[in-house]
């Protein structure tokens, strides 16, 4: 690879920072967008808007996955591995219908609690 293609910000290093760091914007600081990174940092630390950094990691994770994503100067990341983005992807998607699923066994629960509670049959 010549030195020119390798100036930028690695794939697979932005990817993972999303993955570890994303709440927090670690792969938005690695790949020079600061302001966007302390916006994600003020959100997760404010904890109601927490939920808004996590959609918004997520959103990162797939443009990432995708090499959609590019570094604060607008160059690409170099090094992308496409199996690993798709692996990548699904694994979000997985996680995100595992989520949904526990949210509804969750409600489930507490509805029969509460419903066995009101018939006075506990």
């Amino acid at each position: 690879m010549e030195l020119e293609q390798l100036k930028g910000k690695n794939w697979v290093a932005t990817m993972m920072l999303c993955w570890a760091l994303g709440l927090y914007g670690g792969h938005r600081f690695y790949t020079g967008n600061a302001t966007t990174g302390w916006v994600m940092v003020a959100l997760t630390l404010l904890g109601i808007t927490a939920p808004i950094s996590a959609i918004w990691a997520l959103v990162d994770g797939f443009s990432i996955a995708l090499g959609k994503f590019r570094h604060a100067d607008g160059s690409e990341l170099y090094e992308r591995v496409n199996w690993l983005g798709y692996v990548y992807i699904a694994l979000m998607v997985l996680a995100i219908l595992f989520m949904l699923l526990y949210g509804v066994v969750i409600i489930g629960i507490f509805a029969a609690a509460i419903s066995g509670a009101a018939t006075g049959a506990y």
